[in-house]
């Protein structure tokens, strides 16, 4: 898959999760990236430059790099979508935001990784009392 459509999907995905930022207009508004530009970066036509990819990544409380790595074929889970609402409503300040939201990006990333597969606990053996 190409950056951008992983930028494109990650895109949707984020404004799907914040209703506050669930059109382009109240993204233009927030980041200052273009409403144009927001449209051809959602449908992936366009190549985006670092410094749009910050300005995204501050509006919606990431890490400029975490709007470029895949996160799977699937959207995000309901879980993930309802726990990024209550972070939204419930952050005091920005700093407290960006780790609350890591924190979660975290457990939800680790939940949905592949497990390796358990190693067989090993056998216990009575022993015999000495006579």
């Amino acid at each position: 898959m190409r950056p951008r459509d992983t930028l494109a999907n990650n895109l949707r995905a984020l404004m799907a999760a914040h209703p506050d930022l669930d059109t382009l207009p109240k993204i233009t508004a927030r980041s200052g990236v273009s409403n144009g530009t927001l449209d051809r970066i959602r449908r992936a036509v366009v190549s985006t430059r670092v410094d749009e990819l910050e300005k995204l990544g501050r509006a919606f409380g990431v890490e400029a790099w975490e709007l470029l790595r895949p996160h799977g074929h699937a959207t995000l889970s309901p879980l993930a979508l309802l726990l990024a609402a209550h972070l939204d409503r419930s952050a005091q300040d920005e700093a407290t935001h960006t780790a609350a939201f890591a924190a979660a990006t975290a457990v939800i990333d680790s939940l949905a990784a592949p497990q390796p597969a358990a190693e067989a606990a090993p056998q216990r053996t009575k022993e015999k009392p000495l006579a």
